[in-house]
């Protein structure tokens, strides 16, 4: 996979922020290479080269019934070249009346496949994934998310595209953490000088931490640049409250940008709340990275616009 531009970068003039001292850029790796919107780009990146010149003719991998990852992988699958197959986490049912992110897949070429939540625990067990790797031999296997070190590594890419506008002009980068495999590449590769903090998006996210350092170590990288924020999961992950709901809304308004519940909602979320309750982000120049995601709207849009109607009301 090439890369073959950087992604834009969108400067937020807010009041609140100016209040703040915070000089504001968006990285909107949502509008970075269509077919791949957002940061599955760069997980993906390293997976499908590793793919290609190992001689696999598909990939497969795991994801929910609204999986920005799933969703990407099926069009990348089709962009490169590659079958794909999805192990998808509901009932067998769901196949005759797929919602739109599934039929997107299959329209692109993807076999799914359908496991009950008993089975869909197994997919980080060594015996469950050799059996699959024997039943589909021809298919290179990537963890739910895209989140494995050749995931870490090419989202390591994303400071090149923060550099080429900014060079040194920035503090801090913020971005959303479902898996963390975002948050250890960026780490990873990131000037001395700058900092990352990562907004878990699912609650009891602790052993976040643990994978950060893990890959870090596997890169052989001594970073302390980072750190999670843990309690804006406004409820678990997917999961949603009015007060998201209503920022959400505000915050669309206010900057003309286009944003979702379940990652970068609840991201800028945590940041304008530490602005009003904490000094860390106060008089800095930040970064926070648009990871698109906005393929998933479809699954949640309708509960979002009832709570912000309830909010208006």
């Amino acid at each position: 996979m090439t890369l073959h531009s950087f992604s834009p970068i969108q400067y937020i003039d807010d009041p609140a922020l100016a209040a703040s001292g915070v000089e504001l850029n968006i990285l909107r790796l949502d509008r970075f290479f269509p077919p791949i919107s957002g940061n599955k780009y760069f997980k993906l990146k390293h997976n499908v080269d590793y793919a290609r010149r190992h001689g696999y003719q598909r990939l497969l991998s795991f994801g929910g019934a609204y999986s920005n990852h799933i969703h990407a992988l099926a069009l990348a699958g089709r962009h490169y070249g590659f079958g794909t197959i999805g192990l998808i986490r509901g009932e067998q049912s769901m196949e005759a009346n797929l919602n739109p992110t599934l039929q997107d897949a299959v329209d692109a070429g993807m076999d799914l496949h359908f496991l009950d939540r008993s089975q869909y625990r197994n997919k980080h067990d060594k015996d469950f994934v050799a059996r699959l790797q024997a039943e589909f031999s021809d298919a290179f296997i990537i963890p739910e998310g895209g989140s494995n070190l050749l995931g870490v590594k090419g989202c390591m890419e994303i400071v090149g595209h923060i550099q080429h506008h900014l060079d040194d002009n920035y503090d801090l980068v913020i971005v959303p953490c479902g898996t963390a495999a975002t948050l250890a590449g960026i780490a990873a590769a990131l000037p001395d000088n700058k900092q990352v903090v990562g907004v878990a998006v699912l609650k009891n996210a602790q052993f976040l931490n643990d994978e950060v350092t893990a890959y870090l170590q596997q890169l052989g990288v001594a970073k302390d640049n980072w750190q999670i924020l843990l309690d804006y999961h406004g409820g678990g992950y997917a999961k949603l409250n009015q007060s998201l709901a209503h920022f959400i809304q505000q915050f669309e308004q206010a900057n003309t940008l286009q944003i979702e519940p379940v990652y970068t909602g609840k991201m800028f979320y945590g940041l304008y709340d530490q602005l009003i309750h904490s000094a860390q982000f106060k008089g800095k120049r930040i970064v926070a990275v648009h990871t698109g995601g906005l393929q998933g709207l479809r699954g949640i849009g309708d509960q979002l616009e009832k709570l912000q109607a309830k909010a208006v009301g």
